[in-house]
């Protein structure tokens, strides 16, 4: 009677499949279901130690998923815990090979990219390219590896190669209907490129692009996201009033659907209302992304935010220098090049040549740690 209620493995590993189509879809109810029902069918599956791997890499993955969506500071020492163990089960990968090699060095990269450990997580993402490269397996999974790929070059400024890899993925994406989340997030990561190419005016093609199909799915993050793209090339192009206007629109639909992302748009646009010479609503907006992001633990814009304290509210040059280093000491020397020139030229403005000076050489200096980190 017992072995009647034994599962065969292949049917729990088809229901893990469709659990992994919505972890790479980002339909978080869809794959709680899911989690839940292999979570009880595996208790009961005949015995099979690549099905076993297959669930603890597929959870690991999931809980990357609910960090990405719902940011939660008391999650981070489970991921750890739960990395090492994945680590330490496969022997750093080695007692793997075929998909289940892939997905460990895939997952690592993504892991190690959400620690802000380049240099690890373009390691791992090369051992996944080569195993991805090594057996036949659906396009739609090479899309979502080239989307994280690039993802992590537009970290490091390496916009021509973060741009290859968003236009495969995206012109993958096409030939499935149910990735119309990705194309979305594929379209801002080249809007992202542009705009880091000082092309602010061809990044608002493909925003507004993103704003189209966004409304279509009527996915309000997505919206939201949308804005605030639209927003921030608004800014590049000088035009304040509509910079302003649309991070309003997107911390309103982030209030509705995402209060996790609302630390990046409130910084935004207290960073707008300050160059704007609006100090006082600035003022406010700081201190609500500040209480915001202690909530969410968001370690990346309590560190930022000191940058309009200490420039715009304040006029702290100590602070300034005090956050400057902890960016270095964080490895965010992309926010410290970008950043480095904005305070450069506001202290130049100023007559303080000697401080400017200082900012401009840690914008040489960061300039300088990105490239080491190819």
């Amino acid at each position: 009677m017992e072995n009647e209620t034994v599962i065969p493995y292949d049917l729990v590993a088809t229901k893990m499949n469709h659990w992994y189509v919505a972890l790479k879809n980002d339909w978080l109810k869809i794959a709680e279901d899911m989690k839940e029902q292999v979570k009880i069918e595996i208790q009961v599956m005949e015995e099979n130690q690549d099905a076993l791997i297959y669930y603890s890499l597929l959870e690991f993955r999931h809980k990357l998923m609910l960090d990405y969506l719902c940011p939660d500071s008391a999650r981070n020492i489970e991921i750890d815990e739960d990395y090492q163990e994945i680590k330490r089960k496969t022997k750093g990968g080695k007692n793997l090979n075929g998909m289940l090699e892939y997905y460990y060095h895939f997952f690592s990269g993504m892991y190690h990219f959400r620690q802000k450990e380049i240099l690890h997580a373009i390691h791992y993402y090369k051992n996944a390219e080569a195993q991805l490269e090594s057996f036949d397996c659906e396009e739609v999974e090479k899309a979502e590896f080239y989307f994280k790929l690039s993802e992590t070059y537009y970290y490091i400024k390496q916009t021509y190669l973060s741009m290859y890899y968003a236009n495969r993925a995206y012109h993958i994406y096409l030939d499935y209907p149910t990735y119309g989340q990705r194309r979305v997030q594929c379209q801002f990561m080249i809007a992202c490129n542009w705009l880091e190419k000082f092309q602010p005016e061809k990044a608002l093609d493909h925003n507004n692009q993103a704003l189209t199909n966004a409304k279509k799915l009527k996915i309000d993050h997505l919206i939201g996201s949308s804005h605030l793209n639209i927003g921030l090339c608004y800014n590049q192009l000088e035009q304040l009033n509509k910079a302003e206007n649309h991070i309003t629109n997107a911390v309103e639909l982030y209030n509705k659907d995402k209060p996790s992302y609302l630390p990046k748009a409130l910084f935004n646009l207290s960073y707008i209302k300050a160059r704007q010479g609006k100090r006082v609503e600035a003022e406010d907006l700081y201190y609500k992304c500040k209480a915001k992001a202690e909530e969410l633990g968001d370690c990346e814009y309590l560190t930022k935010l000191n940058l309009i304290y200490g420039l715009y509210i304040s006029f702290d040059v100590d602070l300034l220098r005090e956050t400057f280093n902890m960016l270095n000491t964080t490895g965010m020397y992309a926010d410290m090049e970008e950043y480095g020139v904005v305070v450069a030229e506001f202290l130049q403005e100023k007559d303080m040549l000697r401080d400017s000076l200082e900012f401009y050489r840690k914008v040489i200096e960061a300039k300088r740690q990105i490239q080491r980190g190819i």
